[in-house]
């Protein structure tokens, strides 16, 4: 593969960030063709990543990671082994049909964070499928989010009463 497609790769994602409000910062880890951080939604402070690993000349990996929160780590810690091991599959079936690929970490079951994965090889990369997987990322963390949140309580979500307004007046 040549050095300037990966250029001009790069170059076109990083375009599509900065049009959408998207785009953080630029690296270059060795192990990697380059690495473009980007917040999504913007200005929301969830961060993610668009890398090229070097040894995939011909796809870029949209890269977040949901890291849980010290409480509820604590709660899933402190639930009966079976309760957690039925909450922990029902997460990974429920995963499961998502576009992203998923990793939960550390292996086992005193879970941290879970890292989400969507490849996109060179001959299908357009705007439109970059923000389809960057959006298909953050569903699986928001869906990691009200999960816990559902279970063991936290945040602004329970303290909502009704319905939601609506969306348009």
């Amino acid at each position: 593969m040549a050095i300037q497609e990966v250029i001009d790769t790069k170059e076109k994602i990083k375009n599509w960030l900065v049009q959408e409000g998207l785009f953080k910062a630029e690296d270059q880890p060795e192990n990697l063709y380059f690495q473009l951080a980007a917040e999504f939604p913007a200005q929301s402070g969830r961060h993610l990543s668009i890398i090229q690993p070097k040894n995939h000349e011909d796809m870029i990996v949209v890269f977040s990671r949901i890291r849980l929160a010290d409480a509820h780590q604590m709660a899933l810690s402190a639930m009966p082994p079976k309760e957690k091991e039925r909450l922990l599959w029902q997460m990974r079936y429920d995963l499961l049909f998502q576009d992203a690929s998923f990793e939960i970490e550390p292996a086992g079951s005193d879970m941290q964070s879970i890292r989400f994965t969507r490849e996109i090889y060179y001959d299908g990369l357009t705007k439109n499928e970059l923000m389809q997987a960057i959006r298909n990322n953050f569903k699986c963390e928001l869906y990691v989010v009200w999960k816990f949140q559902e279970i063991f309580g936290g945040g602004p979500t329970n303290r909502i009463a009704g319905p939601p307004e609506p969306m348009y007046s």
